[in-house]
């Protein structure tokens, strides 16, 4: 590995985003539900379908680790597509979760 991915100051401000996102999600999912604010209202998120949604910003956390921590030792062409992969997976779990919701 020739290249460090991050400074470690840099790397935690990255991953604080997902991780507070993380923390909002796993919350709702244990109370009542996830609310998300959009456009035309709220989308709530209940049952199997919030802890879907859970998924999302823990893959993005997961990818952002891998992306930016340098003690995982993968080549920089390597870290940049496992961490694309997991933060896509967890957009497309997320939206398996709301599609339910919005379809409705």
């Amino acid at each position: 590995m020739n290249e460090v991915a991050q400074p470690r100051g840099k790397a935690l401000a990255l991953c604080l985003i997902p991780f507070l996102m993380l923390a909002y999600f796993v919350v709702g999912a244990l109370s009542n539900g996830i609310v998300i604010p959009g456009r035309d209202g709220t989308i709530t998120l209940l049952r199997q379908a919030a802890w879907v949604a859970c998924l999302f910003p823990l893959f993005w956390l997961s990818g952002d680790i891998i992306r930016n921590y340098p003690g995982i030792t993968l080549s920089s062409t390597k870290r940049k597509v496992v961490a694309s992969a997991l933060t896509v997976t967890g957009i497309g779990l997320f939206f398996y979760a709301i599609y339910p919701v919005i379809s409705s």
